[in-house]
């Protein structure tokens, strides 16, 4: 069975089944259809149309003209349903066995398409049969993908952790901390997700959806709070596309 989900951390959820549950490892010919994520066509028909020659273009599946390509040295390219699209590039294999190093190229891949555009991030890994197929997937799923891009629209995700001393002698109100901390980084946020909490030192693990001109406000927040909680140590990440906010992949089963 090949699913899609989507669900922004809630109960909006598409699930398609009776597809081929098929598990084919390798393709010579490398026609798969690996996907990144899906966007806002109108987003990129407003960005097009600030070049006057490309005011007489119409879309086409090559409109996106990076300078970087996708997994493999694979060019990039857009399947279109109604207003929205979903990039993909060609890949040997429908079901990809994961490995570090084309993990960490699929997160730069998307890192760099969502300072371009406005995407719906998928996870490593989602390959598709053929167009038709996703073609369908985005019939189905239309109106939560919509829902979706519209409250991560102009948003990116920020990752902040924050690490108490291994020092025995520091003794501190963790919970009045905490508290001071989350009360001003959700001031600058649009909302927030808690992270698993892996270590007893770990006092603070989350992921924030900060609205783009935020960005430097939060963190400038982060760099106040370096400085007043010295005793701790803040782990700032991003900005990342929302993955935290956003949950989209196809899983593979009998």
């Amino acid at each position: 069975m090949e699913t899609l989900k989507t669900s922004q951390k809630s109960n909006n959820c598409q699930e398609l089944d009776n597809f081929d549950d098929t598990q084919i490892e390798v393709s010579g010919r490398g026609q798969y259809l690996y996907v990144y994520g899906i966007i806002s066509l109108e987003d990129l028909k407003s960005q097009k149309s600030k070049t006057p020659e490309s005011k007489k273009s119409e879309l086409k599946e090559d409109i996106l003209k990076f300078n970087f390509n996708g997994l493999k040295e694979k060019s990039i390219t857009i399947i279109p349903y109604k207003d929205i699209g979903v990039l993909i590039s060609k890949y040997p294999f429908l079901n990809p066995i994961l490995n570090e190093k084309e993990a960490m190229e699929h997160a730069d891949i998307l890192k760099k398409i969502a300072k371009k555009t406005t995407i719906v991030p998928m996870a490593f890994g989602n390959v598709f049969r053929d167009k038709e197929l996703l073609e369908l997937i985005l019939k189905k799923s239309y109106d939560v993908i919509r829902e979706t891009l519209e409250q991560i629209r102009n948003k990116i995700e920020l990752g902040v952790k924050v690490i108490k001393s291994n020092e025995d002698n520091i003794t501190m109100d963790e919970d009045k901390i905490t508290a001071e901390i989350l009360n001003s980084l959700n001031n600058l946020s649009v909302k927030n997700v808690k992270g698993e909490n892996f270590s007893e030192r770990l006092l603070l693990n989350h992921s924030f959806l900060v609205e783009k001109n935020n960005f430097s406000k939060f963190s400038n927040a982060i760099a106040k709070l370096e400085k007043k909680y010295k005793q701790l140590k803040f782990n700032y990440t991003g900005p990342w596309p929302p993955y935290s906010f956003v949950d989209i992949h196809i899983r593979g089963q009998k």
